[in-house]
């Protein structure tokens, strides 16, 4: 159980290092931009072309999903970091 913590606390801080720096930042700016082109897009897509529309929804959630799992590992990771002390205190 340990092993399992201390992996995902690792795994945490990983995407958060990744996260603040230079090629993590690089490419959430890129997912949000795909997420603000595809939804401008939708605007103006033509409600008939649903090959067109799922191909643009299914970009944005891509964009959308990219950060969330950045941010769920991060939040993880800090589960683990508390579960971990919690057991140490425990002992």
């Amino acid at each position: 159980m340990n092993e399992e913590l201390i992996a995902e606390a690792e795994l945490g801080e990983e995407a958060r290092n990744f996260i603040a720096g230079d090629l993590g930042k690089w490419m959430i700016g890129c997912a949000e931009q795909e997420v603000q082109a595809a939804q401008e897009a939708l605007e103006t897509a033509d409600p008939n072309n649903e090959k067109l529309i799922r191909e643009l929804q299914n970009k944005a959630w891509c964009g959308r999903r990219f950060s969330e799992w950045l941010a769920e590992l991060v939040s993880r990771g800090e589960g683990a970091i508390a579960a971990f002390k919690q057991q140490q205190h425990q002992d």
